[in-house]
Order: structure tokens, then sequence, then C-alpha cells
């Protein structure tokens, strides 16, 4: 009987032990499980880095050959050259260009002075409902260009705004049709002391058609 009742006991202070050291354990077990937790919780908190262009992801990119017809005065001559750049969210162009004169002009003062110009610059494009075969386009161009007349030259400012449509031939071949003017600043081309070409020389409305090859998202 006195074993009996001994065993009864051992029995029943492990039981209680165990019991207490569970109901210790889990507050410390549900400590640790939050904290290990909350670096997660804040990594998902976080969302995504801020970036200059907002949301927007890169989409595709493009490049080609550039052909307009430049107005200065009563002429209109050829302007060639070419671009390259990256698109963002399927409607944002961000590139780089280069153009040339094909063809000299003539300054519009009476003076019958032939000069020829060329102009590179920074392309910031917006083509809204651009998964539409024909869909309307807005461009802004601004860099250094140059002016020349034999061996003289002057550089200056050019900026160029036009607006027009493109039109998606293929996914990988896109044409632009697009009217504008272009902004020149800081041309005072002299030769002995004569103005020869000054501003509203090299200013002037274009016609351009441009080949637009690459690949979009």
């Amino acid at each position: 009987m006195r074993l009996l009742t001994f065993f009864l006991c051992l029995f029943a202070a492990s039981f209680l032990s165990a019991q207490a050291e569970a109901s210790f354990d889990g507050p410390a077990l549900a400590y640790r499980a939050t904290e290990s937790t909350q670096p997660l919780a804040k990594y998902q908190s976080r969302g995504r880095d801020r970036t200059l262009l907002g949301d927007l992801d890169l989409s595709g990119i493009w490049g080609g050959p550039t052909y307009n017809y430049s107005m200065t005065g009563d002429d209109w001559a050829l302007v060639r050259g070419g671009f390259g750049g990256l698109e963002f969210g399927n409607e944002f162009f961000i590139g780089y260009g280069g153009w040339k004169g094909r063809e000299d002009f003539t300054t519009d003062d009476g003076n019958a002075n032939r000069y020829n110009f060329r102009h590179s610059g920074l392309i910031l494009a917006y083509s809204p409902l651009s998964e539409k075969p024909i869909h309307p386009r807005f461009t802004a161009i601004f860099g250094p260009g140059r002016v020349e007349i034999g061996s003289f030259d002057d550089r200056f400012l050019v900026g160029q705004a036009m607006a027009g449509l493109e039109l998606n031939l293929f996914q990988w071949f896109r044409i632009g049709l697009e009217g504008g003017y272009r902004f020149a600043s800081g041309v005072d081309l002299t030769i002995v002391d004569v103005p020869v070409v000054s501003d509203k020389d090299v200013s002037g409305a274009i016609f351009q058609i441009e080949a637009r090859f690459g690949f979009s998202n």
C-alpha cells in the first residue's frame, strides 16, 4: 500500500512539472516565433523601391534612320540621321540621336549665303494608345548643334517639338509621320565681322519620316 502511494505521488509530481514547463515555454515560443517573423513582415510591408520613372517598367528597345525636310526662308532641304533608345510602359520613349543636313541651306537675308548644320540631342517621346495600329506620338528633342560655312563654324543649342502619327506595321517595325518646328538659340556665325547666319536661319518648320525597328513586350 505504501509502495502504491509512493508511485501515485511520483506520477502526480511528474505530471504537474510537465504542465508547468509547457505553460512556461508557450509564451516564450510564441515570442520567438513573433520575433523571427518580424523582419519578414517589415520586408513585405516595404513595397517596391521608388524610381525616376515611377512604376514604369522597361518594355522595349527601338532605333532606326530619320529623314526630315526642314524649311529656312524659302528653302526646303533634306536632313538625315538616326536614333536609338529605350521604351518604358509601352508609351514613353527616352533616347538619343544625331542629324545632319544632306543639302545646303540658303540664308533668308537676300545675300544667298549657303550653309549647312548638324545637331544631336536627347529624345523624349510619348505615344498614347500605343497598342492601336495607328496612334498619336508627341516628341521633343534638345541638344547641341553646329552650323558651318566652309571652314567657319559656330555652335548653338537646338530644340525640336513635333506631333504626328505612328503606324505599327509589324511587331518589330513602325513608321512615324510627324511635323513640327525647330528652335535654334545662340547662332551667330560671323565672317570678317559680317553676320552671316543667325538663329532665324536655322530655325524653321520640319516634316519628318522615321523608320523604327525594335520590339516591345
